[in-house]
């Protein structure tokens, strides 16, 4: 008889597939942790956390506690007490209830547990290698329970190599942390990183006593409390919390905590309902601090379609999107916000004014004199980039511009279609004139080209700070009063584990002794606006995903941002000699197709679509 090829894998293997669902990376293990500990009805929960998560996890409650039989039971999969009937499943009250976190985790794991119950006299220590349970002894513990993750994934290295860096496991840990420290204000948390305290809050059930010790005052102050619509209460419902105004915008989604009956999740039903209501209020790609805490009978909603329980699903999608984008809506409008000094163009967009102060900045090293005096004209090259000059005789040029679309597309794929033709060469090109302050309209010998002022400066001034910087740090401005810092724990702790590569950047920023940070010194494009929310959010897009980034991609992006910052603004007014100085300048750059962040600089209406326009072919 042929033997099958189909074989019933072993328990372990099992498991491990298990643990590829539920637990993808430390802050995983540490989000199953937390819940356990917050079902087991714990006021104080510590968690310890090295080298990112790899080395150990460790988290201690005074819950409930466990019995001895319990203790080793917990550890069998689908072993739950929190489920006693698949009818129980429409109406899940509990944060954890399929009874995979524990025994997964131990799958790909050292775990030692530690626990007692209140019905006890002696604790019981329960110690797991890579699933399969080492020793029960009796130890001494008061009541509640601690488990120790110790090396994971060390026998899953396929799993264990796609880890990233220390300080981006840190980052992720350091931000459930923080959503579970707001979504529980009366739980009093603490946590550590090598045994260096990184927050705390204090259990006192106040959010914004939670929100402070996350935020710092210098956001928590200025939230505004959400207004809950008065129809929700009606059917015995809640939300609540507190957003940020639109003059403090961040550059990243991480600082929105969503609740729905206290689970922290990332459904994206939320998430389309909070973007379009800070669409009218924040930028594109900003965001506000958000704490959003929905309260709905659990009959409302399917905890039980991924996972890792960061997804859910409601019975009534179109009534929740609708209460989440009336309260963010509502709660925002109607505020008044005072504006920076600017000068206000004819566009009605904002551009800073160049600072006409001398001033002095004193430092431990001596007084160093900050001078941004009357600079030259914004158009002029640097003298280590004079134009090229033209040889003797040849009065006409042909000024070659790649067409980057087309190289990428390759030779036989069709460019997609669009009411401009791409721009690859510009013969005898000259400015016209500029319209809307905004765009330079030229001609050459194949018709009409438009340049879009701001992305070619944008080109020309990137390709400056390349060159420049390319080999050197870049060159800082002191700033004549320390600015306080309105960082998540998370970013303190790059900071602290990378001031010398920020201080590379151009940023120097110190911790004083109440635990603040301070910037002191700023990347020089910066001093045309150093008010503090505009170097915060410079700062917050450095800071962002740096675990996940090289130091060059970083600085190159860094580089980006001062092009942008610095370069003309769209509602500038220019004279002739700045159009012409700056057609020049971009035609020398190495790629005057595109601005550094892809968005085409020349595009072109042939001399044959305005005949055809005008029916004269």
């Amino acid at each position: 008889m042929t033997t099958g090829k189909i074989k019933i894998l072993s328990e372990d293997i099992i498991c491990r597939i298990a643990a590829g669902e539920v637990v993808e990376r430390p802050a995983s293990v540490v989000k199953e942790l937390i819940e356990n500990a917050i079902d087991a009805k714990a006021s104080r929960i510590e968690i310890e956390i090295k080298e990112g998560g790899q080395k150990l996890i460790e988290i201690t409650d005074n819950g409930e506690g466990m019995t001895s039989q319990d203790a080793v039971l917990a550890f069998t999969p689908h072993a739950t007490s929190k489920l006693v009937d698949d009818a129980e499943l429409e109406n899940i009250a509990s944060l954890g209830f399929r009874g995979e976190a524990l025994p997964t985790i131990a799958s790909v794991a050292r775990v030692s547990l530690i626990t007692r119950h209140e019905s006890e006299t002696a604790a019981t220590r329960v110690t797991l290698d890579g699933g399969r349970v080492a020793s029960v002894d009796s130890d001494s513990f008061p009541r509640g329970t601690r488990i120790q993750v110790k090396n994971l994934f060390y026998n899953v290295p396929a799993r264990r190599k796609f880890l990233k860096s220390v300080a981006a496991e840190m980052a992720q840990i350091s931000d459930i942390v923080c959503h579970y420290m707001m979504g529980y204000p009366e739980i009093a948390f603490k946590f550590t990183n090598s045994n260096v305290l990184v927050a705390a809050t204090n259990g006192s059930g106040n959010l914004s006593d939670a929100i402070l010790a996350v935020y710092g005052p210098e956001v928590t102050r200025d939230l505004i409390a959400l207004k809950e619509p008065t129809s929700i209460a009606q059917g015995g419902m809640s939300l609540r919390g507190f957003i940020s105004p639109p003059n403090q915008p961040r550059n990243a989604a991480r600082y929105m905590t969503t609740l729905v009956n206290r689970r922290v999740v990332k459904t994206k039903l939320l998430t389309q309902a909070i973007n379009k209501a800070i669409s009218a209020f924040f930028p594109k790609g900003r965001y506000p601090v958000l704490i959003l805490d929905l309260r709905v009978p659990p009959a409302m909603i399917d905890v039980n379609v991924h996972p890792q329980k960061t997804e859910i699903r409601f019975k009534d999608e179109r009534w929740v999107f609708s209460t989440i984008w009336e309260t963010v809506q509502a709660s925002l409008s109607g505020l008044r916000m005072a504006s920076a000094p600017a000068t206000t163009m004819q566009s009605g967009l904002v551009t800073p004014d160049l600072p006409e102060y001398e001033a002095e900045a004193t430092t431990d090293t001596g007084t160093i004199k900050a001078s941004p005096t009357a600079a030259p004209s914004i158009f002029t090259p640097p003298p280590e980039m004079q134009p090229i000059r033209t040889p003797a005789g040849n009065e006409e040029r042909l000024y070659e511009i790649r067409d980057i679309s087309s190289e990428r597309l390759g030779p036989h794929s069709a460019a997609p279609a669009s009411a401009f033709e791409p721009v690859s060469t510009l013969e005898h090109p000259r400015i016209l004139a500029q319209l809307k302050n905004s765009y330079l309209l030229g001609e050459d010998d194949k018709g009409l080209f438009i340049i879009d002022q701001h992305a070619a400066h944008e080109r020309i001034l990137f390709d400056q700070y390349t060159a420049t910087y390319r080999d050197m740090p870049i060159a800082a401005q002191p700033l004549l009063f320390p600015v306080p810092l309105k960082l998540l724990p998370s970013e303190r702790m790059v900071i602290k584990d990378h001031l010398t590569e920020l201080k590379e950047l151009g940023f120097t920023i110190q911790q004083e002794d109440d635990g603040q940070y301070y910037a002191t010194a700023f990347p020089v494009s910066e001093k045309q606006n150093n008010d503090g929310e505009s170097l915060q959010d410079v700062l917050g897009q450095v800071l962002n995903g740096w675990e996940s980034r090289s130091i060059r991609e970083i600085k190159t992006d860094l580089l980006k941002m001062m092009a942008c910052k610095a370069a003309v603004k769209a509602g500038n007014k220019l004279d002739e000699s700045e159009w012409n100085s700056l057609l020049e300048q971009l035609l020398k750059t190495e790629n005057p197709f595109t601005c550094p962040h892809g968005r085409p600089i020349v595009i072109r209406l042939t001399t044959r679509q305005i005949e055809t326009g005008f029916l004269r072919t």
